[in-house]
Parts: structure tokens; sequence; C-alpha cells
């Protein structure tokens, strides 16, 4: 049925959104199919750019820091339209935003084929990110509120992983297509896949609140007084504000480690560049098994006791940075060197979703998408968008293997410090979240 829920009141009625699926399993797994394969394309339109850097860089001659700053612009343009982003979806609902988000973002990708210098890549890859702000914190609400909680850290462990898959699907074969038909035709031929599963989703169901959002058809400056009412109920769950914290530091440490892969293997050990695309995503390929695994074990794990995930996820953050610095300080030959960061990758990967599902569960579900939104911008804005302009900076005052070195290890130990300090606050903050009721079809 292509009907959304607000059209359709009379049909109305109350599920328990923890044992059953809130639109019915059959709507439910087809719309989340096409949000995951969009999830994919979102992290192979962002991540393309890593296997293209060696071209770039030879065709107009830039700096270390200036190939990170196309990375990172993109990022400052997610959290420059973050809230606009979350607006947008009080008024749209959550499947059509993502919808429209992944139309935008696709040709603006697109767009990057027919710049002609690094000015103007820089602003199409911003408008890529202004694309991709609403389309992350949509998913997350919707997918944390349609699937019962039984499932709900397996979905998001799921749909987490299409972003893995779309980031070494986007670096494989943007080096494949860079090396044989140049750096714009992987731009524009990645792009086309992702518009056409945005305009498919448009049509997919929805959700609402019998309660609407506080922001819901509100005037601007009510809206306005209502979000800041809204940020402050968030505020004062200290357990959110350090899960926030703890995925952007673990950003902070991946994000440059993985865009700038390729180009480390390539020029310190001489691997090809079409060798080096292909060691970096094929790194990948193990937490896209890790993160849904991760995810299943942690709801079983945690059934019973749901801080039990904070006890275990420490730890694995602890034993991740510790291989990325083994494997940067004591390792000279390339393939222990790419095992011991496959390990890293996969262990990471185990406790990832962890985080992610804290910023759905620590707030009721209209205040899902908002939450959201807040931690993307938090990842962005500490992780993300500064990680590889950053490292591109070190790399070319002290070279490529200290900038990685420092950047995963500082990162590292930060994002480990803040999930023990989420623990502490964990249970406290969860027994303050309210079950309002939600409007589903009959």
């Amino acid at each position: 049925m292509s009907a959304i829920l607000e059209t359709v009141p009379a049909m109305q009625a109350q599920v328990d959104p923890a044992h059953d699926y809130l639109l019915g399993r059959a709507p439910t797994l087809r719309a989340f199919t096409l949000l995951c394969l969009l999830m994919v394309f979102d992290f192979a339109d962002r991540m393309v750019v890593a296997a293209l850097l060696p071209s770039i860089k030879a065709e107009w001659q830039i700096t270390d820091a200036q190939s990170g700053l196309l990375s990172s612009v993109l990022f400052v343009g997610m959290v420059l339209f973050a809230f606009p982003a979350a607006w947008l979806c009080t008024r749209l609902g959550r499947i059509r935003t993502a919808s429209l988000m992944g139309v935008f973002w696709s040709v603006a990708s697109a767009a990057g084929a027919f710049t002609g210098n690094i000015q103007q890549l820089v602003l199409s890859r911003a408008a890529v990110g202004i694309g991709e702000a609403g389309y992350a914190p949509a998913s997350y609400a919707w997918i944390a509120t349609v699937f019962p909680v039984r499932r709900r850290q397996l979905a998001l462990g799921l749909f987490s992983a299409g972003q893995v898959i779309g980031m070494a699907l986007g670096v494989a074969l943007g080096g494949y297509i860079a090396s044989r038909y140049g750096w714009r035709h992987a731009l524009g031929l990645l792009a086309l896949p992702g518009l056409v599963i945005a305009l498919l989703l448009y049509r997919a169901r929805d959700y609402r609140t019998l309660a609407p959002s506080v922001a819901d058809c509100a005037a601007p400056p009510v809206a306005a007084r209502n979000l800041l009412v809204q940020l402050k109920r968030i505020w004062h769950s200290r357990a959110l504000v350090f899960a926030y914290l703890s995925q952007a530091m673990a950003t902070l440490q991946s994000v440059p480690l993985f865009y700038f892969l390729p180009t480390y293997f390539h020029r310190i050990h001489g691997v090809p560049l079409q060798t080096a695309s292909y060691m970096a995503s094929g790194l990948l390929c193990l937490t896209i098994i890790s993160v849904p695994l991760g995810g299943a074990i942690m709801d079983r794990w945690s059934s019973s006791a749901p801080a039990r995930k904070l006890v275990v996820t420490p730890l694995l953050a602890l034993a991740g940075t510790a291989l990325y610095a083994i494997a940067f300080v004591l390792v000279q030959d390339y393939q222990l060197q790419y095992s011991l960061i496959l390990v890293a990758f996969f262990i990471f990967g185990l406790g990832g979703v962890v985080t992610l599902g804290m910023t759905q569960e620590l707030v009721e579900p209209d205040l899902r998408p908002l939450s959201g939104t807040c931690s993307i911008i938090v990842l962005h804005l500490l992780g993300s968008a500064p990680g590889p302009y950053l490292t591109g900076y070190l790399s070319d005052r002290y070279g490529l293997s200290s900038a990685l070195l420092t950047v995963v290890l500082a990162s590292g130990t930060l994002a480990l410090l803040a999930l023990v300090l989420a623990r502490r606050y964990y249970l406290a903050d969860l027994a303050q979240v309210g079950q309002p009721q939600l409007a589903v079809a009959a």
C-alpha cells in the first residue's frame, strides 16, 4: 500500500512495538531492504573519492591537506544542514525525507564529474554532504520504531553494515573505473544506482506518533522554541551525550584511516593503486559480518540486563586500538600490517552498533529523529569533518605513517573513555524514557 499513515487516521490501531512489527512484517522488510540498499550507495558516493585521490592529485597537483578537505567538506555540509533536515523530517515523514535526500546527494555526486578545478569539486562534495544530512537520522528513527525491541539492534546492525559495504564498493569500483576510464566516470557511474533506489523508496510505508511531536506544524518561531526544549531533554541524558562522543571519536579513528589507506599502501609500500584500493575495500568485508553479528550478540546478551552490552564494548574498543598501534609501530611487513588492521576493523564492528542503539533507546520515539540528527552533528563535527583534513595536515608535516598512528591512538583512547562514562549513567537515563502509543495501519 502506498498511502502514508497520516492520510488514513480512521484505520489506525494500537500495537505494542516491543513485541510486534509496527507496520506489519512484509511492508517493514520491503522498506527496510530499500533503506539498506540506499545506505550502501550513500557510502559508496561518500567514499569513492578515497580511491580517486592519486588520480586527482596527479591532474591538479593538490596537497594531502587539500585531499583531506574533499572528505571533510562533505561532513561540514552534513552538519550545516542537519537541523533543517530534522525539520523536513517532521513535515514529510521519515521515508519521504530519506528518499528526497537520496535523490539530492546522487545528483550532487554526479555533478562532481563535470568539475574543472579543486574548488568546484570541493563545492560538489559539500552538496553531497547536504543531501546526506537527513537520511541517516530519518532511517534510524524509522528502524528503531517499526521493528520489535527484540530485533532492534540486529536491524540497526544490518542497516549499518550497508555503510561498510558501500565504503568497500565505492573504493573498489572507484579504483577500477578510474584506472580504465578516468576518475570523472567513477563519480558519475556510482551516482546512478542511488538515484534509482531513492525514487523507489518514496512510496514506502511510514508511521507517526499519536501525540505529534511538539515541532509538527508549528510556526517557525514556535518551532524554534520547541526545538530548544527538545534539545534540553536530550542534553539531560548524560549517557546519551557520552554515546554521541564515543561515536564521534570512533569515527575520528576510522574515517581518516580508511580514507588514506589506499594512498598509504600505494605510497609507503609501493602497492599498485588498484590493488591498494581492493585491499582497503577488502578489510571492510569482515565488518559486513561483524556489525550485524555484533547487533545479534548484543540483543541476546543484554535482553535481560541492558547494561551488559556496555561491559564488553569498552573492551572491544581497547583491543581494536591496541591492534592499530601495533600495526603502525611494530610491523614493517605490509601483509602482516594489513592483517592486523583487518582484525581491528572486525573487533570495532562487533561493538559499533551499541552506541547507535543508545541514540534511539534513550529517547522517546518522537525524539528519535532529532536524537539521530544530534548524533550526526556531533559525529561529523568532532570526527568525520576534522579527521581527514587533520590527518592530511599531519601527513604533510610528519609523514603519513606518523599521522595515522597519532590519530588512531588519540581518538581510540577518547572513545574508550566516553564508553566508560556512558555506562555509569546508562541505567538511570534509560529508566526515564517513556513509551507513548504509536499510530499504525489496521
